[in-house]
C-alpha cells in the first residue's frame, strides 16, 4: 500500500461512505479499472475507522446523549423498573437502532462473503446503481411533507429501515441512499433520516469491523504505519464534508443530482461490459 493509494482510497471511501452512490460499487470499480482494492485488512479497518470519526463528530451531541441514557437505562433495568423508554428520546434511539440493525446483521455474517463474491461484477453493479438512482428519486418524492421526528419512529418501522440497510450489502446499493429512502418512506423528517441512517451505521460498522479484527489477529499486520495513518486522516476528513453535504441536498430536495450519476455510471458499467464480450 503505497501513500498515493492510501490518499486515493481514503477520498473515496470518505466520499462514498456517506453519499448515496455507493461505497462497495465504487470498490469494485477501483478493483477493475485501476488495480486499486481496499488493500490490507488493517488498512479496511482503518479506513472504516476514519468514517466512524466522522460520524461520531457530526453527531456527537445525539451519540453522547446516546450513550449516557444506555448506561442509566441498564441501571433501571438491573433495579427492575424496566428500560422506561420515556424517560429520554435518546433511549428510543438506542432501541430503535438497535432494531434496524438486525436484518443487516443477520444477513452480514450469514452472506456477506457469499454476496461480494458473487455479486461484484461490473455489469451487477452497473445494475444496482441504477436501482440506488431509483431509489434516490423516490426519496425526493416521499420526503416532502414529512414531519416525524426519530423518538416517534418505533420498532416496526425502524426494522422496516434495518430491511433497506441489508440490502445495501450488495455492492452498488447505496447504503446511505437506501435507509435514508427507508427513513423518509417511514415519515421521518429529512434531516431526521439522514440522522438516523448515520446513526444506524455505527453498529454495522463496529460489527464489520469486529469480523474483520479478529482475522487481523490470525495472520498479522502488513501495512506501515505512514499509509494507515494518511487513508485514516483522509476518510475522516472528506467523510465529514460529506456528511455536510448531504444534509444540505437532501434539506433541499435534490437527492436527483446523485440519481443521474448513478445512473450515468451505471448505464456506463453496462455497456462497457457488452462492448468488451463483442
Amino acid at each position: 500500500m503505497t501513500t498515493i493509494q492510501a490518499i486515493i482510497l481514503g477520498i473515496v471511501q470518505g466520499l462514498t461512505e456517506f453519499l448515496p452512490v455507493s461505497s462497495s460499487g465504487h470498490l469494485v470499480i477501483l478493483q477493475n479499472f485501476m488495480g486499486i482494492g481496499e488493500g490490507s485488512l488493517e488498512f479496511t479497518i482503518v479506513l472504516h475507522l476514519g468514517t466512524l470519526l466522522a460520524v461520531v463528530i457530526a453527531y456527537y451531541g445525539s451519540i453522547w446523549n446516546m450513550f449516557k441514557e444506555f448506561f442509566l437505562m441498564l441501571a433501571d433495568i438491573i433495579t427492575l423498573k424496566g428500560p422506561m423508554l420515556d424517560k429520554s428520546k435518546y433511549r428510543r434511539y438506542i432501541v430503535y437502532i438497535l432494531c434496524a440493525s438486525v436484518p443487516a446483521g443477520i444477513v452480514g455474517v450469514l452472506f456477506e462473503d457469499f454476496i461480494s463474491e458473487n455479486f461484484g461484477s461490473l455489469v451487477i453493479v452497473g445494475i444496482t446503481l441504477m436501482i440506488t438512482g431509483v431509489l434516490l428519486v423516490l426519496g425526493d418524492a416521499l420526503g416532502k411533507n414529512n414531519s416525524k421526528h426519530i423518538e416517534a419512529l418505533g420498532p416496526k418501522k425502524s426494522f422496516i429501515i434495518g430491511i433497506f440497510q441489508m440490502f445495501a450489502i450488495t455492492p452498488g446499493i447505496s447504503r446511505s441512499g437506501s435507509t435514508i429512502v427507508g427513513g423518509l418512506l417511514s415519515g421521518l423528517k429529512k434531516e431526521e433520516a439522514v440522522e438516523f441512517s448515520f446513526l444506524m451505521s455505527i453498529p454495522a460498522v463496529l460489527g464489520s469491523l469486529l469480523l474483520k479484527f479478529k482475522d487481523i489477529l490470525a495472520i498479522g499486520a502488513s501495512t506501515s504505519f505512514v499509509p494507515l495513518i494518511v487513508g485514516f486522516l483522509c476518510a475522516a476528513v472528506i467523510g465529514y464534508f460529506s456528511i455536510v453535504l448531504l444534509n444540505s441536498i437532501v434539506k433541499k430536495g435534490k437527492l436527483y443530482y446523485f440519481s443521474i450519476y448513478c445512473w450515468i455510471v451505471g448505464l456506463a458499467l453496462i455497456i462497457y461490459n457488452i462492448l468488451i464480450r463483442l
